[in-house]
């Protein structure tokens, strides 16, 4: 693992400063910095000044991305409702309820 990887390991994690980092990494202050900057170019890390001190994150945090099966296919918000729509069409409440359970 070369020091960018290591380095968007520590911040997957959540949010560091310069500090933090290079001490997780057993690096230079400024070795850290330049390695967060260059991340930081690449738009891969984006940062926030907090009085004195640069924090730096993901800028798209795992946790946030979303992997969509190829198989799924985009679909109009306006479709869904109108399969919705003719799913749940004349049914009473309790046939709702037992389809749904049914799974």
């Amino acid at each position: 693992m070369d020091a960018v990887e290591k380095v968007l390991k520590v911040l997957s994690d959540g949010p560091k400063t310069t500090d933090e980092v290079a001490r997780q990494l057993g690096v230079s202050w400024a070795t850290a910095n330049g390695l967060l900057l260059q991340l930081a170019g690449s738009g891969k890390v984006r940062h926030v000044r907090k009085g004195r001190v640069n924090v730096f994150m993901l800028s798209q945090p795992e946790r946030l991305r979303f992997n969509v099966p190829s198989w799924a296919k985009p679909r109009r918000l306006r479709e869904l409702a109108d399969e919705l729509e003719e799913y749940f069409e004349d049914l009473p409440a309790f046939e709702m309820v037992r389809r749904e359970r049914r799974g």
